[in-house]
């Protein structure tokens, strides 16, 4: 057997550290499936968290919002698949996790540097597809 990756990027990041970053995520994502009594923990949490995210395919027909405190929130930001620039801004800015950034109101993001309205609004975007917002002011 044999796997063979063409692997291009932008230029800001090597090929074999893509690949070495996106290994990780995989993991990252794929291991709550290696502890099954996890997995169980999680379907029988408040609302069925793994139902509610639509994990394993229950997503009961609806994208419901994940409970305060849920799964969601300690997902790292990288996971949002944010551009580069919005990305680097909120890194610099302490934000690691979506709880991080969920935490926020727009006007605490308008103050971070180079972080402008084009990238609240693509923050914005983002987490209302996952059924998130920022926080009111």
């Amino acid at each position: 057997d044999k796997l063979t990756l063409d692997i291009e990027t932008d230029g800001s990041i090597e090929p074999v550290a893509a690949l070495r970053e996106a290994s990780e995520i995989l993991i990252s994502q794929l291991a709550i499936f290696t502890d099954a009594d996890r997995v169980e923990e999680l379907r029988a949490g408040p609302g069925g968290q793994l139902e509610a995210a639509g994990v394993g395919g229950f997503n009961g027909g609806g994208a419901a919002a994940p409970a305060a405190g849920g799964p969601m929130h300690d997902i790292l930001i990288e996971e949002l698949e944010l551009g580069v620039r919005s990305y680097n801004c909120l890194k610099r800015a302490g934000i690691q996790t979506v709880g991080d950034l969920i935490s926020k109101s727009e006007g605490e993001l308008n103050a971070i540097p180079n972080f402008g309205k084009k990238s609240i609004d693509e923050v914005i975007e983002t987490l209302h597809a996952r059924g998130l917002d920022l926080r009111q002011d």
